[in-house]
């Protein structure tokens, strides 16, 4: 398994975009939760996943996807996942993390 290595940065528009590299697994993902959770209780509702570095997703990962969508909507915001990889976006796909929650880069610009 990879090690997951996230960061975040803030354009004008708003949106806290986050880049996910490496393995979203079962070792990761509460991780992942603790991060998005962190800048969710700073006032960032609306986040975009940068997926183009993940190279897996298992189960967890997914749940923790789905508990983010969940709460930032929750709270009046949006989770968009962008650029997974064709391996990544159908497991998404498959998942129900798909339709409203995947974009293009342009909407976050």
């Amino acid at each position: 398994m990879g090690r997951l290595v996230q960061s975040a940065v803030t354009p004008s528009s708003g949106y806290a975009i986050v880049t996910v590299r490496g393995d979203l697994d079962a070792q990761s993902a509460a991780r992942l939760w603790q991060y998005l959770s962190y800048l969710m209780l700073q006032g960032r509702h609306h986040i975009v996943l940068d997926l183009a570095g993940m190279v897996l997703i298992d189960s967890a990962g997914v749940d923790v996807l789905h508990q983010a969508s969940t709460r930032a909507q929750r709270d009046g915001g949006d989770l968009v996942l962008q650029s997974a990889r064709p391996t990544v976006a159908e497991v998404l796909e498959l998942a129900g993390l798909t339709q409203a929650q995947q974009t293009d880069a342009s909407r976050t610009r």
